[in-house]
């Protein structure tokens, strides 16, 4: 499959649960409640990393849609999957070179 259409696949997926959401927060506005009793975020935190995260959820709860910010998104997840496709010798590699590790 290519980048391209990886990319708008996700796309589609943000803008879904963006729609699910609202509809969601327009019966309860309550935030708090919503975010404690939901299980629609759970395997976007699987995927996307923690830096981004934050900004994931708030554009999900506002419904931003802006190509900036739901590019990031994107980038960050299609990043997460390059990695994890590599071979396992290829992966520990890039382990050993981060400077945190």
């Amino acid at each position: 499959m290519s980048y391209s259409k990886k990319r708008k696949i996700i796309e589609n997926k943000i803008f879904i649960l963006q729609d699910k959401v609202a509809d969601a927060l327009e019966i309860d506005n309550d935030v708090d409640k919503f975010l404690d009793n939901t299980t629609l975020l759970d395997e976007w935190e699987d995927v996307i990393p923690d830096s981004e995260y934050g900004i994931f959820v708030i554009a999900i709860l506002n419904n931003i849609r802006t190509k900036t910010v739901i590019g990031t998104i994107v980038d960050s997840i299609l990043k997460i999957n390059t990695v994890s496709k590599h071979e396992v010798s290829k992966s520990k590699n890039i382990i050993e070179q981060h400077p945190f590790c």
